[in-house]
């Protein structure tokens, strides 16, 4: 394999160039020479025979094999090497965590201090190579765990490591849950407070506002397209309750015995949230260079704490002895060896100790003061639910103001889509482009509730003036 990702042994590769190269007999400063495969070589020569301009020709090839375009993600001998010396590490001391004990907090439940920390961490470690490292080794572990029991506990240890890496830049920061069902709770979860450049950034195209801006993947800049997917959607809190309270691993994990089951099963709505979030997200290769997916992952982990919690006390089952044998596939086996961290089998990540001696959660406070300015209480549902950012048309008081532009100036560039996250949830109406008429509809019924319970009120005032006045009629 050379430099440029195309393997010599399969493509016939030639050097051309690509832009005035091909047009012109002249070379200039500005013309790009790159080493394309033979496909698109012939796909250039064969404009000869075709009466269309070698413009559109070029561009058309390039877009092509762009498209095409499949990355090189395997890890060097010495990233190996650095997950396998951090799996032995954790291994011979489980009980004491390199770094100490911490607790997981709600996002939006970081003070600004926290929330610079956390950011810089993680800044820090987008620099110095390591995102792209955790990046690489997700998209190829991945492909070994999905659809199976190794899953979940796969992804425990995965965001252990990575959070031990975050403390290693700074020991006062642990990685924080998105709970993302405090946004689907809302008319549109894209009008979310999170999607602003205090938070997240911008979900519309590449991202180009907030602390992760003009981030890089090895396919270009980190791409977002929320709800804009035929599939993904965010979990719902009754979605939350209805896996919670299954009592074996077997019925909230990979594989299931028909479809329906799947609405049980915690990975197939993870995958709906990051086929929600789109665009980096929505492809394994690329999901774990999104800052986003880790506090999305560790909402997941989350839930499944609180599952483990109620097989133990009210179903009286031992969660680090419930690895279902219910799979056959390879390497999905309790005793498999753990892709990436080798010195752990995947019954590892099951263990009761990650959550006794190293980490737990702090579960987000509820109504009536949900404990962040960027909350509110819904008194209908008595639920925190996350303000909304718009200021383009006045939702009343459940607005926080952004100071920035509702949907910042960006692009997207669509690229393949090489491991996707499926199956999936199916999308559940509320786009992008539907965002503003949600908002707004949201409002009308919010303003018509208002209305009927002031004429009620109203209407109760006028019935007990009129059983005054007839009282004090009989008594004269």
């Amino acid at each position: 394999m050379d430099k440029t990702g195309f393997d010599r042994t399969q493509n016939r590769t030639i050097v051309i160039f690509i832009m005035c190269c091909l047009l012109t007999e002249t070379v200039s400063q500005t013309d790009v020479c790159v080493r394309v495969p033979a496909k698109t070589s012939d796909c250039l020569q064969s404009s000869e025979y075709h009466p269309v301009p070698k413009d559109s020709v070029t561009q058309s090839c390039l877009q092509e094999l762009l498209w095409d375009f499949t990355t090189n993600q395997n890890l060097t001998a010495d990233e190996v090497d650095h997950f396998k010396r951090i799996s032995r590490r954790y291994l011979d001391s489980p009980s004491s965590s390199p770094s100490g004990f911490r607790q997981r907090r709600e996002y939006r439940q970081l003070n600004d201090l926290e929330r610079e920390k956390l950011h810089r961490s993680f800044q820090i470690l987008y620099d110095e190579g390591t995102i792209h490292r955790y990046g690489k080794l997700y998209g190829l572990a991945y492909t070994t765990v999905r659809k199976s029991p190794a899953f979940l506990g796969f992804q425990r240890v995965f965001l252990l490591a990575f959070e031990e890496e975050l403390r290693r830049i700074d020991n006062t920061v642990s990685l924080p849950y998105w709970d993302f069902t405090i946004d689907t709770e809302m008319d549109n979860p894209v009008n979310s407070i999170l999607w602003s450049r205090k938070y997240f950034g911008n979900g519309n195209g590449r991202v180009k506002t907030g602390d992760f801006r003009d981030w890089r993947t090895p396919k270009g800049y980190i791409q977002r397209r929320y709800g804009e997917s035929n599939y993904g959607k965010l979990m719902s809190r009754d979605v939350v309750k209805t896996i919670v309270y299954k009592c074996k691993t077997k019925d909230v994990t990979y594989p299931v015995r028909s479809e329906s089951e799947e609405i049980f099963v915690l990975e197939y709505h993870h995958n709906g949230i990051l086929n929600w979030l789109g665009g980096s997200a929505a492809d394994a290769k690329t999901a774990a260079y999104d800052p986003v997916f880790y506090m999305l992952s560790a909402c997941t982990d989350f839930i499944w704490e609180i599952f483990r919690k109620i097989q133990l006390t009210e179903c009286n089952i031992n969660p680090s002895m419930d690895y279902p044998t219910n799979t056959k596939a390879h390497k999905q086996g309790a005793f498999d060896k753990m892709p990436g961290f080798s010195q752990f089998s995947n019954v590892h990540g099951y263990s009761n100790y990650w959550s006794t001696f190293w980490y737990n959660y702090t579960l987000a406070q509820g109504c009536p003061n949900c404990n962040s300015k960027y909350q509110w209480c819904s008194t209908k549902v008595d639920r925190c639910i996350s303000h909304s950012r718009r200021t383009d048309y006045n939702v009343g008081r459940n607005v926080v103001s952004a100071n920035e532009a509702f949907e910042p100036d960006t692009e997207y560039v669509p690229h393949r889509v090489e491991i996707p996250f499926m199956p999936s949830p199916l999308n559940d109406g509320r786009t992008m482009a539907s965002a503003k008429l949600d908002a707004r509809k949201a409002v009308t019924r919010r303003r018509s509730s208002n209305k009927q319970q002031r004429n009620l009120f109203v209407l109760s005032a006028l019935g007990r003036s009129s059983l005054i006045s007839d009282s004090l009629s009989a008594n004269d």
